[in-house]
């Protein structure tokens, strides 16, 4: 799947740069023109070493995913991509060293974390006990 068939199904923009990631924040930043702070952006990827660091090292909020296509929808992704993705992965979310690595998280400048602001995932089978993220107190 392409970026513009994702932009497609799933309603939203993908933003495109020339410079690969770490860099490009400039082009990033020119989708958002009332944006003045990366911080107030969350980035979603599937990668750590270039999504995820890209948006760690401007101080937006991230998010990792798995990869958006698997199987036969993925049969023309980058080889190397591919495994660098699961050596990434195995890095980060194996017992050592990724532990030790994640035990070094930095604060975000606006979200302060799960005990101001759960962040709550739910789908149709789940009943919520919790407000979503950005949903407001009328109270």
């Amino acid at each position: 799947m392409d970026g513009a068939e994702i932009e497609e199904s799933l309603g939203i923009a993908v933003i495109k740069h020339s410079e690969k990631k770490p860099g490009g924040l400039d082009e990033t930043m020119s989708h958002f023109p009332s944006v003045d702070d990366p911080s107030q952006l969350c980035i979603v990827g599937d990668r750590l070493l270039t999504d995820i660091v890209f948006g760690n090292l401007h101080g937006m909020l991230t998010v990792h995913t798995l990869p958006l296509c698997m199987g036969e929808e993925n049969k023309n992704d980058n080889t190397i991509a591919k495994v660098i993705r699961t050596v990434e992965n195995k890095i980060m979310y194996g017992r050592w060293p990724g532990k030790k690595i994640r035990s070094y998280t930095l604060e975000h400048k606006i979200w302060k974390g799960e005990s101001e602001c759960p962040l709550v995932l739910a789908d149709d089978k789940d009943t919520l006990t919790k407000p979503l993220l950005g949903d407001i107190d009328k109270d």
